[in-house]
């Protein structure tokens, strides 16, 4: 995996350089590397959005992805994109436990790992589809209406095309997007969500079936609990907190199956204790290479 390691580790001063500049800027979105397929790139009419802190990027977060763009390919031919995101809105604070420029090489080892991941699943189907592309980007909003606006707003605009924003989340995430107590400034407080749905902005919300081996995994409830709470959005569950019920339509889900189980806390864990066979199960090839060959989340972590 050295191999793989390599590119990226020379890369390593750029995506710093990238991230300094972006950070003194007034800029809230800006692409600092992208992985491009070979031959002609159409402009993307769809965006899937994958925004995580990557402290790694694991399995969980390629199962999301994968799910989502093999979704996309079997219910429409338009081009679509992928957008990892990552915020820096704490970047005042140090980074713990891997530094941001850390975080954007094993983003960019994810990216690659996913784009090969894509082409072996294109090889065994009977219906061909071109690579993905994917483009790592810096944010510094909070929200993800801010994010979606920082991104249609950026110039030059990366994105000419107007492409439709599909934000990949998580069922947890989907239950603190809708809690009224984050928008104590809008009155009714989920309103504060039209511009990104009257945008045709939409979010797909992975429903995660429970661990037997995490007792966390219960937390939000069984997948049939987490698929009504959906499902109810359309009946009015929200609409005295401001959520319309034809916003609904644009909160769809799938039901994940790999990744479950999976946790950044889980994989420094084994990092640190130099369980390798435990990490590369749990992040993909090239990011459990760079975790090992850097020495990320042990003791003594390599700077470059």
């Amino acid at each position: 995996m050295s191999s793989r390691v390599a590119p990226v580790r020379a890369l390593l001063p750029k995506l710093a350089s990238a991230l300094r500049d972006f950070t003194s800027s007034p800029s809230t979105f800006r692409i600092v590397h992208s992985v491009r397929p070979t031959g002609s790139v159409q402009p993307p009419k769809t965006l899937y959005i994958l925004d995580s802190s990557f402290n790694p990027p694991s399995v969980a977060h390629m199962s999301l992805a994968t799910s989502a763009l093999n979704r996309h390919d079997s219910k429409t031919t338009q081009p679509c994109y992928l957008l990892l995101l990552f915020s820096t809105h704490n970047a005042d604070k140090a980074p713990s436990p891997a530094s941001f420029e850390h975080r954007l090489a094993m983003m960019t080892l994810f990216a690659e790992d996913l784009q090969s991941a894509i082409q072996r699943t294109a090889n065994q189907s009977p219906s061909p589809r071109e690579d993905i592309s994917i483009d790592i980007g810096l944010t510094k909003a909070p929200y993800y209406t801010d994010k979606t606006a920082a991104i249609s707003t950026a110039q030059p605009n990366p994105y000419p095309s107007k492409p439709i924003h599909v934000h990949l989340i998580g069922f947890d995430t989907v239950t603190r997007l809708l809690a009224s107590k984050y928008y104590p400034d809008h009155q009714p407080p989920l309103s504060a969500l039209s511009p990104y749905f009257e945008g045709g902005h939409k979010f797909l919300v992975t429903i995660r079936p429970s661990d037997p081996n995490d007792a966390s995994s219960a937390t939000y409830g069984t997948a049939d609990q987490q698929i009504n709470y959906i499902d109810g959005l359309v009946q009015g569950s929200l609409e005295e907190e401001g959520f319309k019920r034809n916003w609904a339509g644009q909160v769809d889900r799938l039901i994940g199956q790999e990744g479950i189980g999976v946790s950044s806390t889980r994989i420094r864990k084994a990092a640190q204790g130099q369980d390798w066979y435990e990490l590369q199960k749990l992040c993909t090839p090239g990011v459990a290479a760079w975790v090992k060959e850097m020495g990320l989340y042990g003791q003594n972590p390599k700077t470059e």
